[in-house]
């Protein structure tokens, strides 16, 4: 081979290199910008956007399937959004308990516990939240606007049961707005959180590192997003300083064992928080405990004889 075509060969090999190379770092800037740009734009525009998933959709059963008495109603939110609902009228218990589900599903949620406590003599109000089920159209904000759902329960309730104590009940983005409401709404008397997150900035952090990424600037990124589409200020959602505001007020705090999303420590922190004389920590084993926000499913029975006792307690005994 002459030196000419080794020379070449040479040439051609290097050639290639460089085009490897740009192609390397083309790869890897359109991967950065999908990471970094495109999945927090996206992730943002789902999570404000959301509603009840298709299998909580094609959920049929109601109050009576488990042999409860209820009506259908109809009221608005603090901030004028149409939700839909169903009203259990309390009996021997003269206490409301207001249910507040989580993201992504319906009032069919919180359902079998809320006959559970029916039966015990709580009235209930089940209710879907904004952008979910059949209640109107709105942006989600994680908990920060459906405060105003849970606001507009409480009014609703002192017209339609205006001597029965209320108990503001949630679960996951459901407690986050349970808590945020009773902080600024006295008419409720005590609130149950069970899967709270501690804030914003906290349980958007927490998230992105449960998918192995770094939370910065990851999470940063996922916070502006999410305001901007909902149009919020994220510092304000923060159900820890709720939980201060709460005063002497009673306030029950739940967890899964195994909740990954959220851990009992969050519970343990909210507890720890609390300024009540009458409070509670309940952290639930079992088969699904591993599931977010299924210490119910872990341990049915648990559940509600601690959630019941905790109930006559805090409220039957107020004043």
């Amino acid at each position: 081979m002459t030196d000419v075509n080794v020379a070449a060969r040479k040439k051609t090999g290097r050639r290639w290199v460089r085009v490897l190379k740009r192609i390397a770092i083309s790869l890897l800037v359109i991967l950065i910008l999908l990471i970094y740009g495109v999945f927090p734009f996206m992730v943002g525009r789902f999570v404000t956007r959301a509603g009840t998933r298709p299998m909580d959709r094609n959920l049929t059963q109601t109050p009576s399937t488990y042999g409860a008495e209820y009506k259908d109603v109809q009221f608005v939110a603090s901030d004028g959004v149409s939700l839909s609902g169903w009203l259990l009228p309390s009996r021997s218990k003269h206490v409301t308990i207001v249910y507040s589900h989580g993201l992504f599903r319906s009032r069919r949620e919180l359902l079998e516990r809320a006959v559970d406590f029916w039966k015990l003599g709580y009235g209930a109000l089940l209710y879907d939240s904004r952008n979910h089920g059949d209640s109107g159209k709105a942006f989600v904000t994680l908990g920060y606007t459906e405060r105003f759902d849970v606001e507009g329960a409480v009014k609703f309730l002192r017209e339609q049961a205006p001597t029965d104590k209320i108990v503001s009940f949630g679960i996951s983005m459901g407690a986050a707005a349970a808590l945020l409401a009773a902080a600024e709404t006295p008419e409720i008397d005590a609130v149950i959180a069970d899967s709270s997150f501690l804030s914003f900035q906290d349980t958007t952090s927490h998230h992105v590192r449960l998918l192995r990424l770094p939370a910065f600037p990851l999470a940063n990124e996922l916070r502006f997003f999410i305001q901007r589409n909902a149009g919020f200020d994220g510092r304000s959602l923060n159900p820890l300083e709720a939980v201060v505001k709460l005063g002497d007020r009673p306030a029950m705090f739940i967890s899964a064992a195994r909740d990954r999303r959220m851990p009992p420590s969050i519970a343990d922190t909210l507890y720890q928080t609390s300024q009540s004389p009458k409070k509670d920590l309940l952290v639930i084993d079992g088969p699904q405990a591993d599931v977010h926000g299924h210490a119910y499913q872990a341990n049915s029975q648990l559940y509600i004889q601690r959630v019941s006792a905790f109930l006559d307690w805090a409220i039957d005994s107020r004043a």
